[in-house]
């Protein structure tokens, strides 16, 4: 080996030490109580299981395909790790606690009925890690990616087993547009739980034109799983944010406005949440053009899709996963919001409550919502820290997660990654 192939070697080895020191100083960041994040606990270990076998692999290749290993390993932690990072930041700490709240509170309900299912091995993925991006609309990941090292950077993200969901920075001074956080973790269910297939089999089963439906699974999965989580206050979120593109979607993965309208208010519908779902179509209709109007032949298809019991949910179906809300009450919440008064009983005020409550106050009242902001956020802020579970996340949840959960998903994990090496 020559002085030069030495030198390489050696800051190959002090890069991939330097990860690795790097995940040590993670996993004790959430590693207790006690720790700064202990919310993010079996998240860190998880990428930790994943990512740590392919140091030693880069440790013991040939230098220069090491060298590329790793720094494509390092993009992807990094992309992580920044996600974690904003945590320490004083002005988005606050919103990321409420935002992870209320993404875990979506999420939790299909991860117990998983686990309740007899099954050899735990679900695929840990709950999503919701972050601020510079992106203007939320989004999840899984995502496609682009040609080239971003293509393969994208493989390697799809890989791990925390899946991210980023939320446009701005939103963070805007509270209402935190329930379409709902959409993106209904994405992130579809993934985790292996849906896809047993939901287009169902379809092609019960629905003519089911090809429709099969090609915008994913989007119909996510609007209609928004909405059983965040009820009318996500329906009518959704309706102003699609308004925004009346000529059409961003793909043809999309449905087209008023169908995605139409599809949640027949959600709403099937939720037991008639009036709301006639209000929104109403709402729809008298700001849409003649030929926007919502349709009326889809409810059966969504009555389909939420009623049918779903093996890799334990046999519940979606309209099962979630204890009712009712409408009533989350409508009394947000006039308590904008009118300053006492919080109504009926509910655990959490963040599933007190983020769509928000997001419908800043519907009904806008011009009130804006004289009140302030005080109406930090009064959010302060309730749904009330009703925060401290510590480390599962246990307390009552959901029987295996101790060693985590390494598992990273190990099965580690095997997809080596693979993508092993491709590339």
């Amino acid at each position: 080996m020559t002085p030069a192939d030495r030198r390489r070697r050696v800051a190959l080895l002090a890069r991939a030490d330097g990860l690795a020191a790097d995940l040590d100083h993670w996993l004790a960041l959430t590693a207790d109580a006690d720790a700064p994040f202990p919310r993010h606990h079996t998240q860190v270990r998880a990428l930790d299981a994943a990512l740590r076998p392919l140091l030693t692999r880069v440790r013991d290749g040939e230098p220069r395909r090491s060298d590329v290993e790793l720094a494509l390993l390092q993009e992807v932690w990094c992309r992580l790790r920044d996600a974690l990072a904003q945590r320490w930041d004083g002005s988005t700490a606050e919103f990321l606690e409420l935002a992870d709240d209320f993404a875990w509170s979506c999420y939790l309900p299909a991860l117990t009925a998983a686990r309740s299912a007899v099954r050899a091995e735990p679900p695929a993925v840990e709950p999503p890690l919701v972050h601020l991006t510079s992106h203007a609309v939320p989004f999840a990941l899984p995502r496609l990616a682009t040609d080239g090292r971003r293509a393969q950077v994208g493989e390697l993200r799809r890989a791990l087993p925390v899946p991210l969901v980023g939320l446009p920075f701005v939103q963070s001074r805007h509270l209402p547009e935190t329930v379409l956080t709902a959409h993106e973790v209904g994405h992130c269910v579809l993934d985790a739980f292996g849906l896809t297939g047993e939901l287009n089999a169902l379809l092609r089963r019960t629905t003519d034109g089911a090809d429709w439906w099969t090609d915008r699974l994913p989007e119909v999965f996510a609007d209609l799983y928004g909405t059983l989580c965040g009820g009318s206050g996500f329906a009518f979120t959704l309706a102003e944010f699609v308004a925004l593109t009346p000529g059409g979607p961003p793909s043809d993965r999309y449905p087209v406005p008023r169908v995605r309208v139409a599809l949640v208010a027949d959600t709403l519908a099937e939720a037991g949440h008639e009036e709301a779902a006639v209000e929104l179509r109403a709402h729809w209709d008298a700001q849409a053009a003649a030929d926007h109007r919502v349709p009326d032949a889809l409810r059966p298809t969504v009555r389909t899709l939420l009623t049918t019991p779903l093996d890799g949910l334990g046999g519940t179906p979606l309209l099962g996963l979630f204890p009712a809300v009712s409408d009533a009450l989350l409508r009394r919440t947000a006039d308590a919001l904008l009118r300053r008064t006492s919080l109504p009983r009926g509910g655990e005020a959490g963040a599933r409550l007190l983020v769509p409550a928000a997001a419908l106050a800043f519907h009904r009242d806008p011009d009130r919502w804006t004289t009140v902001v302030t005080a109406l956020t930090a009064r959010v802020h302060d309730v749904a820290a009330k009703y925060r579970r401290r510590g480390i996340r599962g246990p307390e949840e009552r959901v029987p997660t295996p101790d060693d959960a985590p390494r598992k998903q990273g190990a099965r994990a580690a095997v997809r990654l080596e693979a993508l090496f092993d491709s590339w």
